[in-house]
């Protein structure tokens, strides 16, 4: 295929602009739940990077997973969560997601272990 790679490259940089440019007012602000655990606060502070970057104002505020999910659910004052850890979580998702009122969009990290751990030193007996 024959074209312009310096166009082509332009065009994608200039999508998220203009999809950007005609989002309501409203939109531009992204309330971001963090729950505390180290992996979700980095998750959570590189996402809004992201967003900064493209013309969004995020806002994360610290909550517990019960107020999280309820807030989600209320659909007013928060509006993503990136720390969904299943199944272990699902008793406190599983309400609203019967009720269709939080949507797990997909899992961003499949097979991975939940469990305690521990230095292989305090495992040997001396």
């Amino acid at each position: 295929m024959k074209g312009s790679p310096s166009l082509l490259l332009a065009a994608m940089l200039s999508l998220p602009v203009m999809a950007h440019a005609a989002e309501p007012e409203q939109c531009k602000t992204v309330n971001f739940s963090d729950v505390g655990w180290t992996d979700i606060t980095v998750t959570t502070a590189t996402t809004s990077e992201i967003l900064k970057g493209l013309g969004y104002k995020p806002r994360t505020t610290m909550i517990s997973v019960p107020v999280t999910y309820k807030s989600l659910a209320d659909g007013k004052n928060m509006d993503i969560f990136l720390g969904n850890w299943m199944p272990t979580m699902e008793n406190d998702i599983k309400q609203y997601r019967d009720a269709g009122t939080v949507e797990t969009v997909r899992a961003n990290l499949e097979n991975a272990k939940y469990t305690l751990a521990v230095p292989q030193r305090c495992t040997t007996r001396a």
